[in-house]
């Protein structure tokens, strides 16, 4: 294998794992917007009483789909605390399918929200979050690129998957999430 052959394998090993990450995240987005679409159907009293909305006792899962995507073609969240914040206001605090998420995971979710959108975006603003991530959960004060970052071996003691690939670590933290919601 030739020099160049090599730095390729490894370059192509980068943008799998960048790749990976954005489709993980992507799972994650997408599971998140099911659940609550669920949840809204199964337990609309909170809705229809807040919205003061009478004559109705269910919620078909089409409608349930549009309120959770908020009138727009996609659900879109920020961060596990704005997705906490929006089944609140639709199903309650007693039906949030979300609530009980561990602090660690909606870190880790967080962060991986802040790669996928680095990767996809490529914008200042998603670096600066990036980095602000990368700092806040796992203390790393020099930023390497996602693709780098991804392929790390996590030496941490609190790591999830210590001695593993970072990205091994994010995806069990989507697993995580969905077994807690």
């Amino acid at each position: 294998m030739t020099a160049h052959e090599s730095n390729m394998d490894y370059l192509l090993v980068r943008w799998i794992a960048s790749m990976t990450a954005v489709e993980v995240y992507a799972i994650w987005e997408w599971y998140a917007e099911e659940r609550l679409t669920r949840a809204l159907a199964n337990s609309p009293r909170h809705f229809l009483e807040e919205n003061d909305i009478r004559g109705l006792k269910s919620i078909p899962i089409g409608l349930a789909t549009v309120l959770v995507r908020g009138g727009n073609r996609y659900f879109d969240f920020r961060s596990t605390g704005d997705l906490i914040d929006k089944a609140n206001r639709l199903v309650g605090k007693s039906e949030n399918p979300f609530r009980n998420l561990p602090t660690q995971v909606k870190r880790y979710l967080d962060t991986l929200g802040a790669i996928r959108n680095y990767v996809v975006h490529q914008s200042d603003s998603a670096l600066v979050s990036y980095k602000k991530y990368l700092t806040e959960v796992y203390n790393i004060k020099s930023k390497p690129e996602p693709d780098e970052f991804l392929n790390a071996i996590d030496k941490r003691a609190s790591s999830l998957t210590r001695f593993k690939p970072r990205l091994v670590g994010l995806m069990g933290t989507v697993k995580q999430a969905i077994d807690h919601s």
